[in-house]
């Protein structure tokens, strides 16, 4: 009897060892599948520093080309501004370290000439939102609404008619950047109507 129970204890003493080693094994093809685990038997972090590298660079490209965008319609705001015969500032453009904070500047720089746009074209210039102590990216995305408000106004009053605003998805910056891009064509139509140049 006592041998018996001793000659048992080997076979459950396998029998675990072989139960852990596909454990294992099973882990390991999982980790594999799943490239977590290298070819070495390292485990491999997941790539997520370097997704979120890749995302923080292209909103900083998308911030810059609202800049540019900015710039363009500004500059096409004037034209328009000069052959309706409304008064616009000859500000320089802003400058600073924080991108964000210049693009408001410039979107604000924007609103005072299509204002005086409006005002010299008889348009009812909407009640919109003035800057606010939030989030910049935010607080931007605010502003542009109004600005795309006052713009539409214009066009609405000269008879310009406009598609409806492009849907808006994405992160603020990227709602900005469509808006901006709506914003562009709606002046280029203005433009168009009044004789001005598009700024390129």
């Amino acid at each position: 009897m006592v041998d018996d129970a001793v000659k048992k204890l080997p076979i459950k003493k396998t029998y675990r060892g072989k139960k852990m080693s596909k454990l294992i094994v099973g882990l390991t093809a999982s980790l594999l599948a799943s490239g977590l685990l290298g070819s070495s038997g390292q485990i491999v972090e997941p790539p997520t520093t370097n997704n979120a590298i890749v995302a923080q660079a292209n909103e900083q490209t998308l911030i810059q080309q609202n800049r540019d965008l900015l710039l363009k319609n500004g500059q096409t705001a004037k034209n328009i501004a000069a052959k309706v015969g409304a008064p616009a500032s000859k500000d320089a453009a802003p400058s600073g370290s924080n991108p964000l904070q210049v693009n408001q500047q410039l979107i604000l720089q924007n609103r005072a000439i299509f204002t005086s746009i409006a005002t010299k074209v008889g348009a009812t210039v909407p009640s919109v939102a003035g800057p606010g102590a939030g989030d910049l990216a935010a607080e931007n995305h605010k502003l542009l609404l109004g600005n795309r408000q006052i713009v539409r106004a214009i066009a609405e009053k000269l008879g310009v008619k406009l598609p409806a605003p492009p849907e808006l998805s994405g992160s603020m910056v990227q709602k900005n950047n469509t808006l901006l891009q709506g914003n562009g064509k709606a002046l280029a139509a203005i433009a168009a109507k009044v004789g001005a140049t598009v700024a390129k």
